[in-house]
């Protein structure tokens, strides 16, 4: 079977990821509909199975089907003729939540600290493995979201290279703050506190907000009120914050949108990369409202059926 490797797009310079040993998870070609029954749950006894956070009601264990592979030798770009490839390292790894079936919008105050914690001391261990440039630490709720198991689990992807979209996301902000010496983000939540039409909720530390330009319909946006650029660096006082601003905003998704699959993930500044001052982390959640057709497609063009006003509006209104 082919090992997974790193593939550099020759026109965009983007790399793919072409994950040669997916194939070994069972469900494969099966249905998409995750499994929901605890008895067949492999995430309801962990019983026996080697953990790498064993607390309270988070636990992070090392991804049965990875499609990165731990390495000793950091990976260098390999021609191809015009091509380039790498081979597929790095590191994936699950943070299972204890209760099978209550996800985000259900879970209590100190069950989402949890999570937080587990994400925090994963990514600042993962981050002093000496290949890794970039974490991704993301969620997946629900079939059209590409859960393949009911049970609530995030997942952790530590990368020897920088993603595509964080690197789009990195230079965007890397240019404006050329141009005007500000962060772009500081300065889009200015424009959205004077608006406040787009604002959702918001708290002491964090807001979260409808993006003007959002790329789905009901698309939201956490950010910590004041600047940072790491993720890793939140503090205490911020984690109590970001828990409670999680609460709130996955409770009005699921009961002002009737429970719909989502996707959230964090961005953040690279690992080791202290020059990205310029970037401000928080959190994306894109619920999954729409299928994207052929003008989408063919042209790269999000079309967004619900203006962000009035998405903020409906989550606004929505109970607690």
């Amino acid at each position: 079977m082919m090992p997974s490797e790193f593939r550099k797009d020759i026109v965009s310079g983007d790399w793919v990821l072409i994950a040669g040993g997916l194939k070994k998870k069972p469900n494969f070609f099966a249905s998409r509909k995750p499994k929901a029954s605890k008895k067949e749950c492999p995430f309801e006894n962990l019983e026996g199975k080697k953990k790498i956070i064993s607390s309270g009601f988070a636990e992070v264990i090392v991804n049965k089907f990875p499609i990165l592979s731990p390495h000793k030798v950091c990976p260098k770009p390999i021609p191809e003729g015009p091509y380039h490839k790498m081979g597929g390292v790095g590191f994936q790894e699950i943070v299972v939540t204890r209760d099978h079936s209550r996800a985000f919008g259900s879970m209590r105050l100190e069950e989402i600290s949890a999570v937080i914690n587990a994400y925090l001391a994963r990514y600042r261990a993962l981050e002093r493995e000496k290949c890794i440039k970039y974490i991704l630490v993301f969620h997946n709720h629900g079939p059209s979201a590409g859960a393949t198991v009911a049970h609530p689990h995030s997942q952790i992807s530590a990368l020897p290279i920088i993603p595509p979209d964080v690197s789009r996301s990195l230079k965007g902000s890397e240019d404006y703050f050329r141009r005007h010496r500000a962060c772009v983000h500081c300065a889009l939540l200015k424009k959205e506190f004077r608006d406040k039409k787009r604002i959702i909720w918001r708290n002491k530390n964090f807001v979260a907000i409808a993006p003007y330009a959002s790329h789905v319909s009901f698309e939201t946006r956490i950010y910590p009120v004041k600047h940072n650029s790491n993720f890793e660096e939140i503090g205490e006082k911020n984690k109590e914050s970001m828990a409670e601003m999680m609460q709130v905003v996955f409770r009005k998704i699921k009961n002002g949108m009737n429970n719909p699959d989502y996707n959230f993930f964090i961005h953040t500044a690279p690992v080791k990369d202290r020059q990205m001052r310029h970037y401000h982390w928080h959190m994306e959640i894109l619920p999954r409202t729409n299928i994207w057709g052929g003008l989408e497609l063919g042209s790269g063009i999000e079309v967004v059926k619900i203006p962000p006003e009035e998405s903020a509006k409906i989550l606004r209104k929505a109970k607690i």
